[in-house]
């Protein structure tokens, strides 16, 4: 579903991805882990041309992008679906008027029909009793799971979730991984970065550990967690259970 061939980024002087290789498989939940700063949001915002890499190729679903070319840019990023850390819902509109804005804007779709699958995709995230609210008046969790509604109007072949509960407090994370969990089960193909190390064990196909730009250790949940090969990704665990 996503290739990733010799892809790096610089920003300035500074190259923050340093040659990756990554292939993510129809129906495969890739979990991307690592410390703060190690470019795993660089790389996952290349997946959908939203960061565009310095040198080397993405291709999702069978179509490649230029850097050049934003019309190749585009039919890439229609085939993705992006979460991102802080909801970004439009703050004037319903819950339900955030879902069906892609529909009706981007997909044309008639606001009848678009209403009926926005009121479906709230069901599917639990939030159909929330469709007149408005962000201000929803959960972080909420909105979060309302921003996941969103993302599947547009019918992705992906999902990208970048830290999605990140910003969420701890008693709301578990509404919206449950929700992630309900789409691995469906068999969505999601690349996530997240710091959620028991969903990872749990929800995840495979697992890359970047490390300073690079893909340090890939592996199963099993093999990452419980046979880890490097120091860099035993010094991450160690950072991770101190704290």
């Amino acid at each position: 579903m996503i290739e990733m061939r010799d892809i790096r980024k610089s920003f300035g002087d500074k190259e923050v991805i340093k040659g990756i290789d990554l292939d993510v498989g129809d129906g495969e939940v890739v979990v991307l882990i690592g410390r703060s700063g190690s470019g795993k949001t660089t790389l996952l915002r290349m997946m959908n041309a939203l960061e565009l890499p310095t040198v080397g190729t993405v291709t999702v679903d069978g179509i490649s992008y230029t850097n050049n070319s934003k019309k190749s840019q585009i039919a890439v990023r229609r085939k993705s679906g992006m979460v991102f850390q802080n909801y970004q819902l439009f703050p004037h509109m319903t819950a339900l008027e955030n879902v069906m804005e892609g529909l009706t804007m981007v997909k044309k779709m008639p606001k009848q029909e678009a209403r009926a699958v926005a009121e479906e995709l709230l069901r599917k995230v639990g939030l159909e009793q929330a469709a007149d609210q408005y962000p201000a008046g929803l959960s972080g969790g909420q909105q979060q799971r309302v921003g996941i509604a969103r993302a599947l109007a547009m019918n992705p072949k992906v999902m990208l979730f970048d830290e999605p509960t990140s910003a969420l407090d701890p008693e709301l994370v578990n509404d919206v991984l449950n929700v992630m969990i309900d789409l691995a089960k469906e068999g969505m193909t999601m690349v996530i970065v997240t710091h959620e190390m028991n969903f990872a064990k749990n929800v995840a196909s495979r697992i890359a550990f970047i490390h300073e730009g690079q893909i340090a250790e890939t592996g199963t949940p099993q093999e990452i967690f419980n046979h880890p090969q490097t120091e860099p990704l035993k010094r991450f665990f160690n950072i991770i259970e101190k704290n």
